[in-house]
């Protein structure tokens, strides 16, 4: 038995099979459509919320699991597997619903809640602007208050969910702000087709297909008062208040993508004859196995240390940060080095080696470069 094993409840199992089987019966037949058409994969996600899938993390008065971090990290492993631009998706929608669920007013919650964990509404958030990154000191959106509603004014860039989700939480400065400080608070946006003003121009990107994330325009779009998430003041502290489970997330997508590119080499490897030989008896071969074997379970442990401890309350940005970098780097050298076991066969486009690849890529990118990851890890080590 694993470390990683030893650790997990008789729940954390049931919810990481009930995963696999999910990935299995209705991701995996899906994920090749999802990426040659670069849809967004709604009936998924739909399928995903009737089978436990969105409210993980989420009490069971609100529909959900009632199930901690570690569940989520396990489950969507599982689904990553299957295909990256699902389990992304579910990772922005996550994300959009836990700071409903942990400031939102007791209205807010029974009106949004049940309906993100059903997915019959999908969740963004947006917090990226073009010319200011996610820094909130430089943040140029805008809610202006006449004392009975806000007016948006401003652009967002990325944001998983962008444009198709049903409820955005949109970080603005509150205008006029505070005396005692920025204003930059978090607004409960509907939807592009439900919200005169708003706009949507959706990016292209070489992976995660079927992932939607694009520019968002917001002018002149109004909101009643009580769609302000949490105090007026308090939407940096909202957005970065999941930033551990975030980057600990990401990681489990990683190693998700990484195990389903291994398994791949590993069957080719041992079924493929080359010069009257299975190619995994070559010893060039078998150094590239051993290499993909080791960061991916070294990768594996580093994320699940990580989501243990926020499990027990004892969130530690080092750990998510050290995660999220070692399961994303490992999710581009597995993908890379599989498609290098299958030599010329590994280039098709009728395997899945190349959309894990693609896929791959971004997640040293989002949720903080690994340069940025790195520079946290080394600041941390060094107390400086």
């Amino acid at each position: 038995m694993t470390l990683i094993e030893s650790a997990l409840s008789e729940e954390h199992r049931e919810i990481r099979d009930r995963a696999a089987t999910f990935a299995a019966d209705v991701v995996e037949p899906e994920a090749e459509h999802i990426e040659r058409n670069d849809e967004f994969p709604r009936e998924v996600i739909e399928e995903a919320g009737d089978r436990g899938m969105l409210g993980i993390m989420v009490p069971e008065e609100y529909g959900g699991e009632g199930s901690d971090f570690l569940s989520y990290c396990l489950a969507v492993e599982r689904v990553a597997e299957a295909s990256g631009a699902v389990a992304e998706t579910i990772q922005g929608h996550t994300f959009a619903t836990l700071p409903i669920l942990n400031f939102g007013t007791d209205e807010q919650r029974e009106a949004y809640l049940e309906s993100m964990v059903r997915g019959e509404r999908v969740g963004a958030m947006l917090l990226t602007e073009p010319g200011a990154g996610s820094s909130p000191t430089e943040l140029e959106t805008v809610a202006e208050t006449d004392g009975e509603s806000y007016s948006i004014d401003g652009e967002k860039s990325f944001g998983t969910n962008a444009g198709v989700a049903d409820i955005h939480l949109v970080i603005a400065r509150k205008r006029p702000a505070p005396e005692d400080g920025h204003g930059v608070s978090v607004f409960l946006v509907p939807g592009v087709d439900d919200r005169d003003g708003f706009t949507f121009e959706r990016e292209e990107f070489m992976g995660m297909r079927g992932h939607v994330t694009g520019d968002s325009t917001f002018e002149g779009v109004r909101v009643s008062e009580d769609a302000l998430l949490g105090e007026v003041g308090g939407g940096f502290r909202i957005a970065m208040g999941t930033i551990d489970m975030a980057r600990t997330g990401l990681g489990a997508i990683g190693t998700g993508i990484a195990r389903a590119a291994f398994d791949e080499a590993i069957d080719y490897a041992g079924a493929r004859e080359q010069g009257g030989q299975a190619v995994g008896q070559y010893q060039a071969v078998q150094v590239l196995v051993a290499d993909m074997d080791a960061q991916l379970v070294g990768a594996r442990h580093l994320v699940y240390d990580s989501a243990i401890a926020i499990a027990n309350g004892e969130a530690n940005t080092r750990k998510s940060s050290r995660a999220k970098f070692a399961a994303s780097e490992a999710a581009e050298f597995v993908t890379r080095n599989a498609i290098q076991v299958h030599g010329g066969k590994g280039y098709r486009t009728d395997l899945p080696l190349e959309r894990f690849y693609r896929d791959a890529k971004i997640l040293s990118i989002i949720g903080g470069t690994n340069e940025i990851q790195r520079t946290t890890v080394a600041s941390e080590a060094l107390g400086l």
